[in-house]
C-alpha cells in the first residue's frame, strides 16, 4: 500500500487528529501537482498558469504565491540550487501484520546539496518538527532502499505554504526513532 504523503504515516505514528476538511485536502493535492511540474518543467510556467486559470482553489493559489517567495529570500536560483527528490521507505510485507502487502511512505521534497539541507513542504504550522524529522530520519535509516538515501545532512527545513514562514532543524543531533516503532506505526494503518 502506498501512502500519500509522509504526513499519512505521521497520523499514524503520532495519532493527528485531522479535521477532515476535504476542500483544504484538495488544495494541497492541487499544490503539490503544480509544485511538481514547476520542478520538473525548471520554470515558473505552471505556477502561473494554475494562479490565472478561473477554477483554481483560492487555498492553493494563495499556499503558490507563498511559495516563490520562500524560496527566493533563500536562494538566487532556486531551480539549480534545490534539486526535487521523491523518494520512498519500504516497509515490507513480512513486517507488516495488517492485511496490506507492505506499506511505501513516500519522502518528497528538495535537496540543497551545497548547504547538506531537506526541505519539507508542510501545510500548516510544524507544532512537532524535532519528533517528525526524527521519525524521517528512522525511515530514512532503516527503510529506504540502498543508493537512494540522502547523506551528509545538516539540516532539515520546514516550509510552511500556510503561513509563508521556514523553519529549521540540525539534523545531525536528532536520533532516528527506533525500527520497531516505525514497524508499530505502519501496522495501525
Amino acid at each position: 500500500m502506498k501512502l500519500k504523503s509522509t504526513y499519512s504515516f505521521f497520523k499514524a505514528y503520532f495519532n493527528y487528529v485531522t479535521t477532515g476538511n476535504i476542500n483544504y485536502a484538495r488544495a494541497i493535492s492541487e499544490t503539490m501537482e503544480v509544485i511538481r511540474d514547476t520542478l520538473e518543467q525548471k520554470n515558473l510556467r505552471p505556477i502561473q498558469i494554475y494562479l490565472h486559470k478561473p477554477y483554481s482553489l483560492k487555498i492553493a493559489k494563495e499556499m503558490l504565491q507563498r511559495l516563490v517567495p520562500l524560496a527566493m529570500s533563500q536562494y538566487q536560483d532556486p531551480f539549480n540550487e534545490i534539486q526535487y527528490f521523491n523518494i520512498t521507505a519500504d516497509i515490507n510485507k513480512n513486517l507488516i501484520t495488517t492485511n496490506h502487502k507492505g506499506i511505501d511512505i513516500p519522502l518528497e521534497g528538495g535537496c540543497d546539496k551545497k548547504n547538506n539541507k531537506l526541505i519539507f513542504l508542510t501545510f500548516s504550522p510544524p507544532s512537532n518538527m524535532r519528533e517528525e524529522v526524527r521519525v524521517i530520519k528512522g525511515l530514512i535509516k532503516e527503510f529506504v532502499v540502498a543508493g537512494t538515501s540522502l547523506t551528509n545532512i545538516e539540516t532539515v527545513a520546514y516550509w510552511d505554504l500556510s503561513k509563508g514562514k521556514i523553519k529549521e532543524i540540525e539534523y545531525q543531533p536528532l536520533q532516528p526513532v527506533d525500527k520497531q516503532s516505525l514497524i508499530d506505526a505502519a501496522n495501525r494503518i
